[in-house]
């Protein structure tokens, strides 16, 4: 194999990560938006940003999806925390700001 042989190959495969990193993040924003709508909903009712039943029960969905795709439990229980840890940070950030908003 020539170095021209290895470097066309290897740069098809990145552009290819790179249209898909983009489409997962294209995703991710679409789920935060949504959070963003249960925020609105939760603050109306006086909900906790937390409902741990629900939390446990997502989780519990992301490490079956991850099943069917031979991804490790451990990896797709670390990659559902992280979403939802942002997602809770954005409904916290979103209701204590419409609540200083207010305030004033």
């Amino acid at each position: 194999m020539t170095e021209k042989l290895w470097r066309d190959g290897i740069a098809r495969y990145r552009t290819e990560i790179d249209e898909i990193d983009k489409r997962v993040v294209e995703v991710l924003a679409s789920r935060f938006e949504v959070a963003k709508k249960v925020a609105a909903l939760k603050q109306v009712w006086r909900k906790p940003v937390v409902q741990r039943d629900r939390a446990v029960q997502v989780e519990r969905s992301y490490i079956a999806m991850g099943e069917q795709y031979q991804l490790s439990e451990q990896f797709m229980s670390r990659l559902y925390r992280l979403i939802h840890e942002e997602t809770c940070r954005m409904e916290r950030e979103m209701i204590q700001g419409e609540c200083a908003g207010q305030e004033n």
